[in-house]
């Protein structure tokens, strides 16, 4: 069996599967992503990825008794991994809220403080 030289064409495609990876929970810079206050939508949060925004309703966590930080990451789930279904951020924030770490939690909570 005869191995075959990479071209042109095999190093794009390479590039290309690397820049789907999704961004890093530690990535300060956000790539552009806004987070903002709602407190006049119907849900706890929302993201627009045309916008690149991120809408959290500050309000409704308070009158439901909802927890803040378990919408704050959902939301970030659905930034970091877009092609992920509501199903399966919903499984993933369950199980990986636990184990967020003090910093990243503070992290989270910083992206909307101040509004």
């Amino acid at each position: 069996m005869r191995k075959r030289k990479a071209t042109a064409g095999t190093a794009s495609r390479i590039r290309t599967k690397a820049s789907l990876a999704p961004a890093q929970p530690f990535d300060h810079r956000n790539g552009g992503w806004r987070w903002i206050v709602d407190d006049r939508m119907r849900n706890y949060g929302d993201i627009d990825f045309e916008r690149r925004i991120i809408r959290i309703n500050r309000a409704m966590h308070i009158r439901e008794g909802e927890l803040l930080i378990d919408t704050l990451f959902h939301e970030e789930l659905h930034r970091m991994f877009p092609q992920l279904s509501e199903r399966a951020i919903c499984l993933m924030t369950k199980l990986l809220l636990p184990t967020l770490s003090v910093r990243y939690r503070r992290y989270l909570y910083s992206r909307i403080r101040g509004q």
